[in-house]
């Protein structure tokens, strides 16, 4: 069976698409934009976007009934292969020494002046 998980406390997406997704043990979470839900408007700075998208993500899992924890692979799309490590920081700062694997790809754009975006898969 496959369950759509939208969470209140996350931006919803400018498109037609669900937040997450739940099935087969897995939880399925689409690219999260890092942005603020009180301002409505994309962060500054590759950590802060990578925190944040991360955080999104985190809050999607957990409506699900997964969490941080049960990140098996981290998705993360960056404009500019030099946030490289500021998204590194931001896996640290959330992760600690248990960050889950996790494909880092530059794209020519993510919209909206989004320098960072990240989904994640977890089990559920």
């Amino acid at each position: 069976m496959r369950e759509i998980v939208d969470h209140p406390d996350v931006p919803a997406s400018t498109s037609a698409v669900a937040q997450g997704v739940k099935g087969g043990g897995f939880v399925f979470v689409g690219g999260q934009m890092p942005r603020d839900l009180a301002t409505g408007r994309i962060v500054k700075g590759a950590a802060a976007q990578a925190r944040l998208s991360l955080e999104h993500c985190v809050t999607v899992l957990e409506a699900a009934g997964s969490g941080a924890e049960k990140i098996m692979l981290a998705i993360v799309y960056v404009t500019d292969l030099s946030a490289k490590d500021a998204v590194n920081d931001a896996f640290a700062d959330v992760f600690g020494n248990s960050a889950p694997a996790r494909n880092l790809v530059e794209v020519s754009a993510i919209g909206e002046d989004a320098i960072v975006e990240v989904g994640v898969i977890a089990l559920a």
